[in-house]
């Protein structure tokens, strides 16, 4: 893919960017970024970065930078070097911090009232029916309440961050390893967990009903269709549509990407899931009991705790132990409402964008959209409001051969070797957030091979617990279906789009993360065994292979091939 097409002002050139440190983000985007993608959600994740690392004065950095190199995104972290600098800023993010601590609910509720208002606003007009005009306003609405909504997420994240390695430190420093504090932050209510719970019991009524054979007959994709004949099915299907209302949002594969489908466009991936619980009920697993389990362990751990700790330390814990629960509910949260909802919102608007170019012959297919760039299509959108018979026949030439010829360059991007890190590489990493959330390590800094293939690899100990069992690797969300109960997880990354499959799998092991991802907080949410940021995983593992996972230390063994 040529990166310059996509965006010459981002695209990351290795003889002139080598005073920054480049990695690759495969945690948030592990296949080929679209250029759409890369003209709004990656320019909004960059912009978002470096707003909250001045408003909340963050001391080590001014944010990362994104940019676009062989077709996938990479980070650019720049520290800054003035003690002098560092010391200011951590006096009034000190500062910053502690009022968090102190009213994270008035802080966080009043910023995600602020999302929820602005995508609100975009739901409740149809731009189907706009004018031309009217249609380039929306679009341009679309895209500002998205870049203000990443604003937002590190707005949020810095603190949040911060107050978990805070909890942290204070767990170290009486004796108690953040295995044990993350014990005592598991099992609250968020509105993934919600989700999971919500197609658990689409589950469970669809059981009680006797549409299960139904449904485990009729291939995913063509479920709705066969449900619709069903007059018993009628009841099922209005809570199946209900639930979609407030969870449809989710998008089957990278979240920082508007070129996949959400829920309510491609329904089977949830009729993939509801089918799959089906045997998990056969084998006698409860959604609520398993809940119950992570709530009655997060509360036996706080108590030893406490019985541990010396009597004047107690009010500090209390203080600290209540918003670390909190600010670790708003790891998954947050991503329900601005990952998920932001993106989903966006990438509504530019389907209908779409569609409308693809209605004057523009475009083939509507979802082509994803093909041009924000600039690109803004530009082609205002001249059909300016002369709509006029800009048809001045862009029939000029968008169809592009869009060809970026599809064909997106196909080959997998066949480039784009390199884990780039630039000025450090030789260690200070950052506890690039470590907590990226998993980037020293041994990562200095890769000794991601494509490697080991019998036995090492990675964060995420998750507690040994499972065996056979492993069934997952690079897209197109083979979620594949996954069964009991099965090893093995995939880049997981995302709030992969929460259900925690609901069936014996363990998980990641190449990305640390023990902030996704990964790491769904597993101890969902009790299995979990190992993140081994790097090479889905380079080592095939499907079948039976594997051993120690989630206590952090290793994964492949005991037999298949």
């Amino acid at each position: 893919m040529s990166d310059t097409s996509i965006s010459a002002l981002r695209t990351l050139r290795p003889d002139h960017d080598k005073n920054i440190f480049w990695f690759r983000d495969d945690l948030h985007q592990p296949f080929p970024v679209s250029p759409m993608g890369m003209t709004t959600i990656q320019k909004h994740h960059a912009w978002g970065y470096h707003v909250a690392a001045e408003q909340t004065n963050l001391p080590p950095s001014k944010g990362a930078y994104v940019k676009i190199y062989k077709g996938r995104v990479y980070l650019g972290f720049a520290l800054i070097d003035d003690p002098a600098e560092v010391a200011s800023r951590a006096e009034k993010f000190g500062v910053f911090v502690e009022h968090c601590i102190d009213h994270w609910d008035e802080f966080y509720g009043g910023y995600i009232a602020e999302v929820s208002a602005g995508l609100a606003t975009l739901a409740a007009v149809d731009p189907d029916r706009l004018a031309n005009s009217d249609m380039v306003r929306y679009l341009e609405r679309s895209e500002e309440i998205n870049r203000r909504n990443w604003e937002i997420h590190f707005i949020l994240m810095y603190p949040a961050d911060t107050i978990y390695l805070r909890f942290e430190d204070y767990c170290q420093k009486h004796g108690f390893d953040e295995q044990r504090m993350v014990s005592m932050l598991s099992g609250f209510d968020s509105m993934p967990a919600r989700t999971d719970e919500e197609l658990w019991a689409l589950a469970k009524a669809a059981r009680q009903q006797k549409l299960d054979r139904v449904l485990l007959d009729t291939p995913a994709s063509e479920a709705r269709a066969v449900l619709s004949t069903m007059p018993e099915a009628r009841d099922w299907l209005a809570r199946f549509d209900r639930f979609l209302v407030v969870y449809g949002n989710r998008i089957g594969a990278a979240h920082l990407d508007v070129i996949f489908p959400t829920w309510r466009e491609d329904q089977a991936p949830v009729f993939d899931t509801i089918r799959s619980y089906f045997r998990r009920m056969d084998e006698g697993w409860d959604h609520a009991e398993q809940r119950k389990v992570v709530n009655r362990m997060r509360e036996e751990a706080i108590a030893a705790v406490k019985h541990e700790l010396p009597a004047d330390t107690l009010d500090e814990f209390r203080r600290l132990l209540a918003v670390s629960q909190k600010v670790y509910a708003y790891q998954e949260d947050h991503g329900f409402y601005i990952d998920q909802g932001s993106t989903a919102a966006l990438h509504v608007t530019l389907l209908s964008c779409g569609r409308r170019l693809q209605r004057v012959r523009l475009l083939e297919r509507a979802d082509d959209v994803f093909f041009l760039t924000y600039a690109e299509l803004h530009e082609i959108l205002s001249d059909l409001a300016r002369d709509e018979k006029v800009a048809v026949y001045h862009h029939e030439a000029l968008v169809p051969p592009l869009v060809l010829e970026r599809k064909e360059q997106r196909s080959k991007v997998p066949e480039l070797d784009a390199p884990l890190t780039l630039g000025n590489v450090p030789k260690t990493m200070t950052d506890p957030i690039a470590i907590k959330v990226f998993g980037i390590i020293d041994e990562i800094l200095h890769p000794k091979g991601e494509k490697d293939v080991r019998l036995k690899l090492e990675g964060f100990a995420a998750s507690p617990g040994v499972v065996e069992g056979p492993a069934r690797v997952v690079m897209h969300f197109e083979d979620f279906a594949t996954v069964q109960s009991g099965d090893i997880l093995v995939c880049p990354y997981t995302g709030t789009a992969w929460t259900p499959l925690f609901l069936k799998i014996g363990g998980v092991v990641t190449d990305t993360g640390g023990m902030l991802t996704h990964a790491a907080i769904a597993a101890r949410e969902y009790g299995i065994p979990a190992v993140v940021g081994t790097w090479n995983a889905t380079a080592s593992v095939r499907n079948g292979d039976t594997v051993r996972i120690d989630g206590a230390a952090g290793t994964v063994e492949i005991l037999n091939r298949v």
